[in-house]
């Protein structure tokens, strides 16, 4: 059939089609897709206002100090999302987002992101941090037990977290009563 010989209907059928054979070739749904990125867009969200309710000791962030280092760890769709939140200001401090390989440059993070797929190195990773004070988030069912210190779960299909007080004791990191009361809280 000759695209110039067809009707307005017939072409917009085969277009139709072809779409279609294009989004089931590309993956899983659109709404699981749009699930997925709007889990991720929480997901920043939380970690921005997670800075608000964390106190660094003075060695770990400097008054002079005019930035906070969010790390992402490992590949995920949360690398866009996470983007929405760099430059923003948080205590008068410019939150600078970045992408680092594995267990290089986790020195310089103040906050570091552990995405799921980096479950296998997770004690390889907490053990390099032992002693920093870097507030360590995940999403992993062993992150907690592993020594991490906020955990985002899925409960009844909307984002939580959970806190680890003694993991953040342990990085000299004060959490807000407020922060707390809103958490799961979980003492391995």
């Amino acid at each position: 059939m000759d695209l110039l010989m067809m009707t307005t209907h017939q072409l917009a059928r085969v277009l139709g089609v072809a779409l279609l054979a294009v989004g089931v070739a590309a993956g899983p749904p659109l709404g699981a897709r749009a699930q997925s990125s709007h889990e991720y867009e929480i997901k920043a969200a939380f970690l921005y206002n997670f800075v608000k309710f964390v106190e660094w000791p003075s060695e770990a962030l400097p008054e002079a100090s005019s930035t906070i280092t969010v790390c992402v760890l490992g590949n995920d769709p949360a690398e866009e999302a996470l983007e929405s939140i760099n430059g923003k200001t948080v205590k008068a401090r410019r939150l600078v987002v970045r992408r680092i390989q594995p267990i290089k440059g986790i020195e310089s993070c103040h906050v570091l992101f552990i995405s799921s797929s980096e479950e296998s190195r997770l004690p390889q990773v907490m053990q390099n941090l032992h002693g920093s004070s870097v507030l360590t988030v995940g999403e992993m069912e062993r992150f907690i037990p592993s020594g991490g210190i906020i955990n985002f779960v899925i409960e009844r299909n909307k984002v939580r977290f959970e806190i680890n007080p003694n993991g953040a004791e342990r990085a000299r990191l004060k959490l807000s009563s407020q922060l707390l009361s809103l958490a799961r809280v979980v003492r391995p």
